[in-house]
């Protein structure tokens, strides 16, 4: 990985890093509950980065970014608007996961001149359904423990309970560790918990609307197993978007993107940016 750049917008320094082809319309990535841009699976990341520009950046308040991490969904969307329209973009492509796919749906609704393709991976809409799992709370709040500890928790909310599963996950931590330099803090994680708690108890209703009016090409894509945004939220995102097209992988989780970098990659890189054509369902 490249080392940080920094970018200073009003009195927040944006940490970043740019990767890949010179030319062409960015990927500009969002990433998960609690992550940084240190957080996305190398290998997945070096072969998009292949085929295009990549940017990966900390949001307000994560990671190397200075400022207080805000507890709402719209205004992490505002300071990513600001973050590359500060960059002198004037149209982007953007992966979001998790939560980050819900400040994406947010900034494609707010700014649809400023996101030219959409991925949503692993992530719902505004309304959707919550997780049911009993033990979802508890470590979604975990915060202490050994690092034998941590990587328990990693691979009970990211990947299926089975033995390939875990190995495909266990291989994924490594070479993320390999490169992380910094954790998320407790206000990270308490104030977007709160965002995402706001965004799961709106009204799908009135969110329907507004995914109705997202005209961008737009690839939803999960595992069949997603116990942290269920699955469900992912056939709810491609019937309500118009030129939405959904891949749900096979006994994967919410990490499925990380269970099969390349195979991801390969779907970014050729399925997605092929001329649009609109796929109800693809299981691949």
């Amino acid at each position: 990985m490249p080392e940080n750049e920094y970018l200073k917008v009003g009195s927040t320094e944006f940490a970043y890093k740019k990767l890949g082809q010179e030319e062409g319309i960015p990927l500009v990535f969002i990433i998960h509950f609690r992550g940084t841009m240190d957080n996305w699976d190398p290998l997945m990341i070096e072969n998009i980065a292949k085929e295009r520009p990549v940017i990966l950046f900390d949001n307000v308040g994560v990671g190397y970014t200075n400022g207080e991490t805000p507890n709402s969904i719209n205004v992490m969307a505002e300071d990513t608007y600001k973050f590359i329209h500060g960059l002198g973009y004037q149209q982007v492509d953007i992966l979001g996961f998790s939560i980050g796919g819900m400040v994406a749906q947010s900034l494609a609704i707010h700014h649809p001149d400023l996101v030219r393709k959409l991925i949503l991976s692993g992530t719902g809409p505004a309304g959707g359904i919550g997780p049911s799992h009993p033990k979802m709370e508890e470590m979604m709040y975990k915060s202490e423990g050994s690092e034998e500890d941590a990587i328990e928790t990693f691979l009970f909310l990211f990947y299926p309970e089975t033995e390939k599963g875990r190995e495909l996950g266990k291989q994924s931590l490594k070479r993320i560790f390999s490169q992380k330099t910094k954790d998320s803090t407790l206000q990270v994680r308490d104030g977007q918990l709160v965002a995402i708690a706001q965004w799961t108890n709106e009204d799908f209703d009135n969110a329907k609307k507004e995914l109705n009016n997202i005209e961008n090409p737009t690839l939803v894509i999960n595992g069949d197993n997603d116990i942290m945004v269920p699955t469900e939220n992912s056939f709810m995102l491609s019937q309500n978007i118009s030129d939405a097209q959904l891949i749900i992988y096979p006994n994967a989780g919410h990490g499925h993107l990380f269970q099969h970098p390349v195979r991801f990659a390969n779907h970014v890189n050729t399925l997605y940016f092929i001329k649009s054509q609109r796929v109800s369902n693809l299981s691949l």
